[in-house]
Protein backbone atom coordinates (compact mmCIF):
# COMPACT_ATOMS: atom_id res chain seq x y z
CA UNK A 1 0.00 0.00 0.00
CA UNK A 2 1.47 3.38 -0.98
CA UNK A 3 1.59 6.27 1.46
CA UNK A 4 -1.23 7.97 -0.44
CA UNK A 5 -3.55 5.00 -0.08
CA UNK A 6 -2.74 4.16 3.53
CA UNK A 7 -5.46 3.93 6.08
CA UNK A 8 -6.05 7.07 8.15
CA UNK A 9 -4.36 6.99 11.54
CA UNK A 10 -1.81 4.31 10.53
CA UNK A 11 1.86 4.98 9.94
CA UNK A 12 3.25 4.16 6.50
CA UNK A 13 4.60 0.65 6.15
CA UNK A 14 8.20 1.82 5.84
CA UNK A 15 8.08 3.69 9.19
CA UNK A 16 8.06 1.70 12.43
CA UNK A 17 5.62 2.70 15.16
CA UNK A 18 7.24 5.10 17.61
CA UNK A 19 10.08 6.01 15.23
CA UNK A 20 10.68 9.65 14.38
CA UNK A 21 9.39 10.85 11.04
CA UNK A 22 12.07 11.20 8.39
CA UNK A 23 13.69 14.60 8.44
CA UNK A 24 12.58 16.80 5.58
CA UNK A 25 14.47 19.67 4.01
CA UNK A 26 15.11 22.60 6.31
CA UNK A 27 13.54 26.02 5.77
CA UNK A 28 16.64 27.47 4.14
CA UNK A 29 16.67 24.68 1.55
CA UNK A 30 13.00 25.15 0.76
CA UNK A 31 13.55 28.91 0.45
CA UNK A 32 16.49 28.42 -1.96
CA UNK A 33 14.54 25.95 -4.11
CA UNK A 34 11.57 28.31 -4.21
CA UNK A 35 13.76 31.20 -5.35
CA UNK A 36 15.34 29.02 -8.06
CA UNK A 37 11.94 27.90 -9.35
CA UNK A 38 10.08 31.22 -9.15
CA UNK A 39 12.83 33.78 -9.46
CA UNK A 40 13.55 36.70 -7.13
CA UNK A 41 10.57 38.89 -6.29
CA UNK A 42 11.21 41.60 -3.66
CA UNK A 43 7.52 41.80 -2.74
CA UNK A 44 7.37 38.06 -2.10
CA UNK A 45 10.50 38.20 0.06
CA UNK A 46 9.03 41.03 2.16
CA UNK A 47 5.73 39.15 2.41
CA UNK A 48 7.44 35.97 3.62
CA UNK A 49 9.64 37.88 6.07
CA UNK A 50 6.70 39.62 7.70
CA UNK A 51 4.18 36.80 7.40
CA UNK A 52 3.93 36.18 11.13
CA UNK A 53 4.49 39.74 12.29
CA UNK A 54 0.78 40.56 12.64
CA UNK A 55 -0.38 37.14 13.76
CA UNK A 56 -2.97 37.80 16.46
CA UNK A 57 -2.59 41.58 16.27
CA UNK A 58 -4.49 44.29 14.48
CA UNK A 59 -2.82 45.89 11.46
CA UNK A 60 -4.06 49.25 12.80
CA UNK A 61 -1.51 50.83 15.19
CA UNK A 62 -2.65 51.12 18.82
CA UNK A 63 -2.52 54.94 18.77
CA UNK A 64 -4.77 55.00 15.69
CA UNK A 65 -7.16 52.54 17.34
CA UNK A 66 -7.36 54.82 20.39
CA UNK A 67 -8.11 57.82 18.15
CA UNK A 68 -10.82 55.90 16.32
CA UNK A 69 -12.40 54.92 19.64
CA UNK A 70 -12.18 58.54 20.84
CA UNK A 71 -13.94 59.64 17.65
CA UNK A 72 -16.69 57.12 18.29
CA UNK A 73 -17.04 58.39 21.86
CA UNK A 74 -17.31 61.98 20.61
CA UNK A 75 -20.00 60.99 18.10
CA UNK A 76 -21.93 59.29 20.89
CA UNK A 77 -21.45 61.71 23.81
CA UNK A 78 -20.87 65.18 22.31
CA UNK A 79 -23.99 67.03 21.18
CA UNK A 80 -22.19 68.76 18.30
CA UNK A 81 -24.63 69.04 15.42
CA UNK A 82 -22.14 70.85 13.18
CA UNK A 83 -19.33 68.35 13.92
CA UNK A 84 -16.53 70.91 13.84
CA UNK A 85 -15.91 70.81 17.61
CA UNK A 86 -15.60 67.01 17.57
CA UNK A 87 -13.10 67.16 14.68
CA UNK A 88 -11.11 69.88 16.47
CA UNK A 89 -11.01 67.90 19.72
CA UNK A 90 -9.92 64.78 17.85
CA UNK A 91 -7.15 66.75 16.10
CA UNK A 92 -6.04 68.11 19.50
CA UNK A 93 -5.94 64.59 20.88
CA UNK A 94 -3.91 63.39 17.89
CA UNK A 95 -1.42 66.22 18.53
CA UNK A 96 -0.86 65.01 22.10
CA UNK A 97 0.71 61.55 21.76
CA UNK A 98 1.77 61.45 25.45
CA UNK A 99 -1.84 62.00 26.56
CA UNK A 100 -3.06 59.35 24.15
CA UNK A 101 -0.35 56.91 25.28
CA UNK A 102 -1.34 57.31 28.95
CA UNK A 103 -4.91 56.33 28.10
CA UNK A 104 -4.34 53.94 25.17
CA UNK A 105 -6.46 51.21 26.75
CA UNK A 106 -9.23 53.67 27.71
CA UNK A 107 -9.56 56.59 25.24
CA UNK A 108 -12.42 58.03 27.30
CA UNK A 109 -9.80 58.88 29.92
CA UNK A 110 -7.79 60.83 27.34
CA UNK A 111 -10.90 62.78 26.28
CA UNK A 112 -11.78 63.47 29.92
CA UNK A 113 -8.26 64.72 30.68
CA UNK A 114 -8.27 66.93 27.58
CA UNK A 115 -11.68 68.36 28.48
CA UNK A 116 -10.54 69.02 32.07
CA UNK A 117 -7.44 70.86 30.82
CA UNK A 118 -9.49 73.00 28.41
CA UNK A 119 -12.11 73.81 31.05
CA UNK A 120 -9.48 74.74 33.65
CA UNK A 121 -7.73 77.35 31.48
CA UNK A 122 -9.87 80.14 29.97
CA UNK A 123 -7.17 80.97 27.40
CA UNK A 124 -7.03 77.35 26.22
CA UNK A 125 -10.82 77.29 25.94
CA UNK A 126 -10.81 80.56 23.95
CA UNK A 127 -8.12 79.11 21.65
CA UNK A 128 -10.19 75.93 21.15
CA UNK A 129 -13.27 78.01 20.27
CA UNK A 130 -11.25 80.05 17.77
CA UNK A 131 -9.83 76.86 16.18
CA UNK A 132 -13.30 75.35 16.05
CA UNK A 133 -14.75 78.50 14.45
CA UNK A 134 -12.01 78.41 11.82
CA UNK A 135 -12.64 74.71 11.15
CA UNK A 136 -16.39 75.37 10.92
CA UNK A 137 -15.69 78.08 8.33
CA UNK A 138 -13.60 75.64 6.27
CA UNK A 139 -16.09 72.78 6.72
CA UNK A 140 -19.06 74.84 5.55
CA UNK A 141 -17.33 77.32 3.25
CA UNK A 142 -18.58 80.18 5.44
CA UNK A 143 -16.93 83.14 7.05
CA UNK A 144 -16.01 82.10 10.63
CA UNK A 145 -17.92 83.80 13.45
CA UNK A 146 -15.02 84.69 15.77
CA UNK A 147 -15.92 86.16 19.15
CA UNK A 148 -14.46 89.59 19.84
CA UNK A 149 -13.44 90.42 23.41
CA UNK A 150 -15.97 92.69 25.10
CA UNK A 151 -18.63 92.11 22.44
CA UNK A 152 -21.55 89.72 22.52
CA UNK A 153 -21.23 86.74 20.16
CA UNK A 154 -23.05 86.83 16.84
CA UNK A 155 -26.54 85.32 17.12
CA UNK A 156 -25.77 82.77 14.40
CA UNK A 157 -22.38 81.75 15.88
CA UNK A 158 -22.50 77.96 16.32
CA UNK A 159 -19.45 77.94 18.63
CA UNK A 160 -19.30 80.49 21.43
CA UNK A 161 -17.08 80.18 24.49
CA UNK A 162 -20.11 79.64 26.73
CA UNK A 163 -21.62 77.10 24.35
CA UNK A 164 -18.38 75.13 23.95
CA UNK A 165 -17.85 75.20 27.74
CA UNK A 166 -21.34 73.73 28.21
CA UNK A 167 -20.66 71.04 25.58
CA UNK A 168 -17.35 70.10 27.22
CA UNK A 169 -18.99 69.93 30.65
CA UNK A 170 -21.71 67.65 29.28
CA UNK A 171 -19.08 65.51 27.55
CA UNK A 172 -17.10 65.29 30.78
CA UNK A 173 -20.17 64.11 32.71
CA UNK A 174 -20.96 61.52 30.03
CA UNK A 175 -17.46 60.06 30.12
Amino acid sequence: MSQRNQEPGKAPANIKAGAAAPAGPDDATVERESLLRHGFDPAAVVGRAGAGALRGASPVPAAQQALLEAGRLLETHLADGEGSLARTLLARLADEPALLARHRERPAGALAELADKLLAEPLLLAELVRETDARWGRDYDERPRFEAPGRPPAPDDPYTEAGVRDLLLALRRAL
